[in-house]
C-alpha cells in the first residue's frame, strides 16, 4: 500500500560548522598554504625600499584555486624584502640579517632611506635560514650597518611574530584584496569549493534483534559547497573586531529505507558514514578544519508486527549563508528553493510512524594565529518527513484506482497516512550567540485512503 506525493517550496539553506576538528574517521587530504611570491615591481625599484605601515600577504595552496590575503597595519615602519629588486641574498642568525645588492644604486638609496630609521621591521619570504618552512619571517630592526665595498646591509635584529609588530590584522578568505592582487597581476579564483558524492550500497544502518532492522536500501549524497570569508582582528586591544563566512552551496540526497519490525517496538536512529575532510592551513596564521557529513535519522515505532518502507529524495540549488560572529542580526540566509519527493509504504493493520531525516552537513573548526583565537560557528538544520499511518482494513488491501475520501475522525476500512515536510534551521556562533532562523513544516498528505 502506497502513497507518493511531491512539493517544491522557498527555504533557506543547510549547513553546518561545528566545534570539533575532524575524528580519525575523517578522510581527505588537508590542503596547506604557503606564501605567494609578490612580484617585483622593476619599474619603480626605489618604492620597495621606502618603509610601509600597511601590507598585504598573499598565501595559496598546490592542491586549490584559492588565495588568501593577510593585510597587516603595523606597528613600525616595515620593508617586504621579496619585493625589493637587485637583492640577490639575505642570510639571517638570531640576531641580525644581512642583505646583499647585485646594484650600487639601490644599494646607496636603500642607505639613505634606512639610515634614518631607529626602528623598523623586516618581512622575510624563504631567503636563507630567515622563515620557518611555509611561512615568512618578522625581524624588528633596531641598527642598521652599510659596507659599500661588498654592497651588504648587516640589520641587527630580532625576530619576532605578527602579534608583536602589528596593530591590526585583516585576512580575506577566498574573497581576496582584489586591488592588490590585480596591481600583482595575481589571478586566482576566489573561493574554495569541496565538492562529493557518495553512494551506500545496501545496508544495515540499525538492528536490536529480534525486534527491528531498519536497512538503507538506497542512499546517495551529493554537495557542493562554496564559502569565503574575513577577519579583522586588532593586536592591540587583542579583541576580534570582524569575522563572517559566505557560504554558497547545492546539496542533494536520495534515500530508500526499509523497517521490518516483529513486534511493538519504539525507537530513534541515527546512521552516519565517515565524514570527508578538507583541511585548510596556512601555519602560523590560519587552521580551518572543513568537512561534509552525511547522515540518516529516522524514529520508527509500530503496535505490531509490520514492514515499513519510505523513498525520498530532496535537491536544494543555488542556496546561501552569510554567517556573522559578532552580530547575529547580520546573519542571514536566502535563495535556497528545496524540490521534493516521498513515498511510503505499510503491510499490515497496524499504528506505525515512520520518520526519515537525511543530514546534509558542512562542518567548519577556526583556529586563527596558531590557537589564540579557537572559533567554531554556523548553520544546523535538518529536512526531514514524517509520515504516520494506520492501517484498518485487511493486508490484502490495494489501494490503486481508490478515491480520495478526505474524512475525518477514524478512518475505519481503510489507510490513514498523515506525513509531513518539517525543514529547520539554526545559526550559531559558540561563545558568542544562537538562534533559530527558520522553522517550517508543510502538510503533504492528510487523508483517508478508503476502499468501504
Amino acid at each position: 500500500m502506497k502513497s507518493a506525493f511531491g512539493l517544491s517550496l522557498l527555504a533557506p539553506a543547510f549547513l553546518v560548522l561545528a566545534q570539533d576538528d575532524c575524528s580519525e574517521e575523517c578522510t581527505g587530504t588537508p590542503a596547506v598554504y604557503f606564501p605567494v611570491p609578490i612580484p617585483v615591481d622593476e619599474s619603480n625599484p626605489v618604492a620597495q625600499i621606502e618603509p610601509c605601515t600597511k601590507y598585504t600577504l598573499p598565501y595559496a595552496s598546490k592542491t586549490s584555486a584559492t588565495i588568501v590575503d593577510v593585510t597587516n597595519k603595523m606597528k613600525y615602519p616595515t620593508v617586504l624584502l621579496e619585493t625589493i629588486q637587485s637583492l640577490i641574498n639575505v642570510d639571517c642568525t638570531p640576531s641580525s640579517v644581512q642583505l646583499t645588492f647585485n646594484d650600487s644604486s639601490i644599494f646607496g638609496t636603500t642607505q639613505t632611506t634606512w639610515a634614518n630609521q631607529s626602528e623598523f621591521v623586516m618581512i622575510t619570504n624563504h631567503f636563507g635560514d630567515c622563515d620557518e618552512e611555509l611561512e615568512r619571517g618578522f625581524f624588528l630592526v633596531n641598527s642598521v650597518v652599510f659596507n659599500a665595498l661588498t654592497l651588504t646591509v648587516t640589520a641587527h635584529s630580532t625576530k619576532s611574530n605578527i602579534s608583536e609588530t602589528a596593530e591590526t590584522t585583516e585576512i580575506f578568505f577566498g574573497k581576496s584584496n582584489s586591488t592588490t592582487l590585480a596591481s600583482r597581476a595575481i589571478v586566482l579564483d576566489p573561493t574554495y569549493t569541496l565538492s562529493t558524492d557518495i553512494s551506500l550500497p545496501e545496508t544495515v544502518i540499525y538492528s536490536y534483534d529480534p525486534y527491528l532492522t531498519v536497512t538503507a536500501d538506497k542512499a546517495t549524497f551529493e554537495a557542493n559547497v562554496t564559502f569565503s570569508g574575513y577577519l579583522a582582528y586588532n593586536w592591540l586591544t587583542f579583541k576580534l573586531s570582524s569575522l563572517y563566512f559566505d557560504i554558497d552551496a547545492g546539496m542533494s540526497a536520495g534515500v530508500a529505507l526499509s523497517a521490518d519490525v516483529t513486534a511493538a517496538y519504539d525507537t530513534t536512529l541515527s546512521y552516519s558514514p565517515a565524514a570527508l575532510y578538507y583541511g585548510v592551513s596556512i601555519p602560523g596564521i590560519l587552521e580551518l578544519g572543513p568537512q561534509l557529513t552525511f547522515a540518516i535519522d529516522a524514529d520508527v515505532s509500530a503496535s505490531g508486527a509490520v514492514s515499513l518502507t519510505t523513498e525520498f529524495g530532496i535537491d536544494l540549488v543555488d542556496g546561501n549563508v552569510h554567517l556573522d560572529f559578532l552580530d547575529k542580526t547580520k546573519s542571514t540566509t536566502s535563495g535556497w528553493i528545496p524540490i521534493y519527493t516521498v513515498e511510503a509504504n505499510v503491510s499490515a493493520q497496524v499504528a506505525a510512524t515512520f520518520n526519515p531525516t537525511a543530514l546534509l552537513t558542512v562542518e567548519l573548526a577556526i583556529k586563527f594565529f596558531g590557537g589564540l583565537l579557537d572559533l567554531s560557528s554556523g548553520v544546523i538544520a535538518s529536512p526531514g518527513f514524517t509520515n504516520n499511518f494506520v492501517l484498518s482494513a485487511s493486508a490484502e488491501a490495494d489501494l490503486g484506482g481508490v478515491a480520495n475520501t478526505n474524512v475525518t475522525g477514524t478512518c475505519s476500512n481503510g489507510l490513514y497516512l498523515d506525513s509531513d515536510f518539517v525543514f529547520a534551521v539554526d545559526v550559531f556562533a559558540t561563545q558568542f550567540w544562537s538562534i533559530e532562523v527558520y522553522n517550517v513544516t508543510v502538510p503533504i498528505v492528510d487523508e483517508c485512503f478508503s476502499w468501504a
